[in-house]
């Protein structure tokens, strides 16, 4: 009897003899989003930060992860944080979430706001931020104790909502490596990301984890705190390096690099989705897919499903 995808999905996050390399688009997950996850078009969050006004003519595609952009931290410093209402986590953000999903067929996969340091930086701006975690490492400690407390709460409560499994996202480097010193991130960041994702890990459902940048200095310590699936960006960072290092105790979402994914053309994204494939995904361990959630072209995200069809049945046949 063959797989249902979402069975083949949970088979391949576990290398556990999958049918097939499943893909973005095949249904096998859903992305979720609890009430007030994404940020206003324009004005105020719950969180005190300002955000920039888009024009009414301005539509977000479906897939697109942000509607608008900080224009304004919410404090000063990191001591008027220390004193600041964060927003409560209740039930009625998780009204309604599996409406339209069928969960024997679908893994639902509750997305996280903003993660520790991004929330920092929007609460603070960046070079605020930065500055405080080496001249004031205790009130950030702090602070990031009460961020990782609302993600606990979200975890929670999409768990209560009936999804099964988490997606966080962090951005801790850029093209070149990393921004944010691997000794400041293990002393004052992975603490409190192994806290949130021990909800999940005690639950028995995996967590998916997004971060930008060439960020391998951090992979490690987030395989061992229980991230199940990374989102890389894989155009800079050394995926197939980290699988030969890691074998199957990783596994990936992505494989394809965004800027392809939107400017095409779509005889290289089959070819890039093949290759993908071929070098993440031959004992499982790959959900092919663009690196980045943002609006693709139809033509160009049916390319990688077409390419995902023909050529990821297992085993899988040699570049």
């Amino acid at each position: 009897m063959p797989l249902t995808p979402k069975a083949n999905l949970l088979r391949a996050i576990a290398h556990a003899d999958p049918d097939h390399v499943p893909w973005a688009g095949e249904g096998a997950l859903r992305l979720v989003d609890h009430a007030g996850r994404k940020p206003p078009r324009a004005g105020v969050d719950a969180w005190g930060v300002t955000w920039a006004p888009l024009p009414a003519s301005y539509h977000v595609g479906a897939g697109e992860p942000a509607e608008s952009y900080p224009l304004a931290p919410a404090a000063n410093s990191v001591a008027e944080l220390l004193d600041r209402t964060f927003p409560p986590v209740g039930p009625a953000l998780f009204a309604g979430l599996l409406d339209g999903i069928n969960p024997a067929e679908t893994l639902v996969v509750g997305q996280h706001g903003a993660g520790l340091l991004d929330r920092l930086v929007q609460l603070l701006g960046m070079p605020a931020a930065l500055t405080a975690l080496l001249s004031a490492p205790e009130a950030c400690a702090a602070v990031l104790a009460r961020i990782a407390g609302h993600h606990i709460q979200v975890a929670q409560g999409y768990l209560a909502a009936g999804a099964e499994a988490g997606w966080l996202a962090d951005d801790y480097a850029g093209d070149a490596g990393p921004f944010l010193s691997p000794r400041v991130w293990r002393r004052l960041f992975l603490p409190e990301l192994a806290r949130i994702i021990a909800v999940y890990r005690q639950a028995g459902v995996p967590v998916f984890f997004h971060t930008c940048g060439r960020a391998e200095a951090f992979i490690p310590d987030l395989l061992a705190a229980g991230v199940a699936v990374f989102n890389l960006q894989s155009d800079v960072c050394d995926v197939e390096g980290l699988k030969v290092k890691y074998g199957r105790r990783i596994a990936f979402y992505g494989g394809v690099a965004s800027e392809l994914m939107l400017r095409g053309p779509v005889d290289r994204i089959a070819a890039a989705a093949r290759t993908a494939m071929w070098t993440l995904g031959r004992e499982g361990g790959l959900i092919l897919a663009p690196d980045q959630p943002l609006a693709y072209p139809p033509e160009h995200l049916a390319a990688l499903a077409e390419m995902a069809r023909r050529a990821g049945r297992y085993p899988l046949v040699g570049m």
